[in-house]
């Protein structure tokens, strides 16, 4: 199953964020595969797209972002399928 993951900064944790981001790697999660990700163009936002066949392994890994700001979490389907 796919997932959209929003993850809203906390004003000032943007650049810490992002360089965590790239040290821990997007895959660090046993059965969470990042497929993509993307920041919006005011480092305000991090959108990611997950694979998952357990939602609740994608609110764990999620959760540990929870210092730099609000996850939110979307199980989202391809538009052919709807």
């Amino acid at each position: 199953m796919k997932f959209l993951v929003e993850l809203h900064l906390t004003p000032g944790s943007q650049a810490k964020a992002l360089d965590i981001f790239e040290l821990r790697g997007p895959n660090r999660n046993p059965g969470v595969t990042i497929q993509q990700a993307w920041v919006d163009t005011r480092a305000h936002i991090v959108f990611v797209l997950a694979h998952s066949d357990d939602e609740l392994l994608v609110e764990n890994a999620a959760s540990t972002w929870s210092e730099f700001g609000e996850c939110r979490i979307h199980p989202v389907i391809d538009i052919e399928q709807f």
